[in-house]
């Protein structure tokens, strides 16, 4: 029988059997390792734009934002509440995530059937990623990774135990990360045809998997009457990410060029392996649910042009996969060796990127490779920059706001708001503005903007430019408007560094109640 044919009902009494022990001592020291090495550029790199909003969001805790849910500003209020305005602090549950999604990788090893080697093999494999590089941040990714992992882990889980609390557990799971990302229905759904073409059906049948599903639908609504009274802005926000995703010269071909990246090269290996097991083997025949659900979400990600890192939940369990294979694979000895040396290798050079990181500008080959002497001219640029040198710019346009608001008369400030072009803007303003005393910062810009327009009674604004980008629609609501700064870095960031203007305006002509919701917008003003 040929080994892609329709997989037949597997009986509970063969799956059941205890798989080999976890190696929880190796892939524990694995995970959490290089989760501290992974620290190293955490403590050195500054605030991301998101994590700066998810920040500002956190102080304006809600059941649900245009484009994610309460989790990740959640998390980063407790961290900022616990230690303000220290950026390791916030990320330290984004390593703790990282290091649970090569535990999960790990943990899917062990319910294939694979040994303590190949478990850790797996764990580093993600752990020494680029895409664990990413997990760095404090941001929604961090939180979507893991917990789609463990999804895609409970369901193999129960394929071999048949325990129906796993997928009580599984709908829980989803539960909380759809409150990160609201993508999670339609992971859940991909699951389920996957398992409706590929087997086991028998889950299909089991009441446990509606009442996970059911605890999911619950999680939902809270998010969905937001999204009802905020006229469905998720919906917007898909068509501008995929505008973004074209503007950076993305595209199907490119978003899966950024997916094989992401792997590495020990991760790109066992994927390879991962995907040959899934097809071939026909002891992974039980879980090609999981393949059928991650391609569809592939191709869906590259139809829709969505980000690189929407798959990357179900990679841990493509990694156990490949894992597992490894260890069937014959004239393993060989094969071990060559391994082994991939395994060493990816270690080595994740360890030094990232003590690397953030490059110094005064290396010269960081200077070509970054094109730190050449000004940026699209979004790929910036990105790179940004990964490899780390923001900028923050300090300089606060400092410029501020000394602005200081020129005020004192009896001006009172009635005085700062409104930010773009939402990281207003998002560094509210953070980095905290030692200047910086009155209360607003911005029209995505998720900032529904946080509300500034008071009728504010007369005198302080705005804070990106240069061609709504500024000449926002200056002509006032009777006067002056000048009073501009940074123009040639090579810098544009919107931090090059193309900022200070503004002080007076007298607006029409309430802010009234013109708010005509100035909001959710495309990302980025002066490129």
């Amino acid at each position: 029988m040929s080994t892609i044919d329709a997989a037949p009902e597997v009986d509970a009494a063969e799956t059941a059997a205890d798989p080999v022990p976890f190696a929880w001592r190796g892939v524990l020291a694995v995970s959490l390792g290089f989760a501290i090495v992974l620290g190293v550029p955490a403590a050195r790199v500054n605030y991301f734009g998101d994590e700066l909003y998810f920040l500002a969001a956190g102080r304006r805790l809600a059941w649900a934002y245009p484009d994610q849910g309460p989790l990740a500003p959640f998390v980063a209020h407790i961290m900022d509440v616990i230690a303000p305005g220290s950026v390791l602090a916030l990320r330290i549950p984004a390593l703790l995530l990282m290091a649970a999604a090569a535990v999960v990788a790990a943990a899917t090893t062990r319910e294939l059937g694979a040994g303590a080697r190949y478990q850790v093999l797996a764990a580093a494999a993600y752990a020494v990623s680029p895409l664990a590089f990413n997990q760095m941040q404090l941001i929604t990714l961090t939180f979507d990774i893991p917990l789609q992992a463990a999804i895609v882990w409970l369901l193999i889980r129960w394929v071999r135990t048949r325990q129906d609390w796993l997928l009580i557990a599984a709908g829980v799971a989803a539960a909380v990360a759809f409150q990160a990302k609201w993508m999670m229905p339609g992971v859940w759904a991909l699951l389920g045809l996957g398992v409706l073409i590929a087997g086991p059906r028998e889950l299909l049948r089991r009441p446990a998997l509606y009442v996970g599903t059911l605890i999911l639908t619950v999680s939902m609504i809270p998010g969905i009457l937001w999204q009802m009274d905020h006229d469905w802005v998720e919906s917007k926000m898909t068509e501008i990410i995929a505008q973004e995703q074209y503007a950076a010269h993305t595209g199907p071909l490119v978003c899966a060029a950024e997916i094989a990246v992401q792997c590495g090269l020990l991760g790109g290996l066992l994927s390879i392996l991962g995907l040959w097991g899934l097809v071939r083997l026909e002891s992974l025949r039980p879980y090609r649910f999981a393949l059928i659900a991650g391609v569809g979400l592939l191709v869906i990600v590259l139809v829709e042009n969505g980000r690189s890192y929407y798959v990357a939940g179900f990679w841990p369990a493509l990694i156990g996969a490949g894992a597992f294979a490894l260890s069937t694979v014959e004239a393993r000895r060989q094969v071990r060796k060559a391994v082994n040396a991939v395994a060493v290798l990816s270690a080595v050079l994740f360890t030094a990127w990232m003590c690397a990181i953030p490059v110094p500008y005064s290396w010269a080959w960081a200077r070509d490779f970054t094109g730190i002497d050449r000004p940026i001219t699209d979004q790929a640029q910036y990105w790179q920059r940004e990964s490899l040198t780390g923001p900028a710019g923050y300090e300089t346009f606060t400092k410029a706001v501020a000394d602005a608001v200081a020129g005020l008369p004192e009896s001006e400030r009172r009635d005085t708001a700062v409104v930010a072009t773009a939402y990281v803007q207003a998002s560094a303003l509210e953070e980095f503005g905290r030692a200047y005393d910086m009155p209360p910062v607003y911005s029209p810009n995505r998720g900032f903007g529904y946080f509300g327009p500034p008071p009728d009674s504010a007369r005198t604004i302080v705005y804070l430019s990106v240069d061609g980008v709504g500024d000449k629609e926002f200056l002509a609501k006032f009777a006067s408007t002056t000048q009073v700064a501009r940074l123009d870095d040639p090579n810098g960031l544009p919107g931090l560094e090059r193309l900022v203007t200070v503004y002080v305006c007076h007298d607006p002509r029409q309430p802010w109640s009234g013109v708010w919701p005509g100035l909001m917008t959710l495309t990302f003003p980025s002066g490129i």
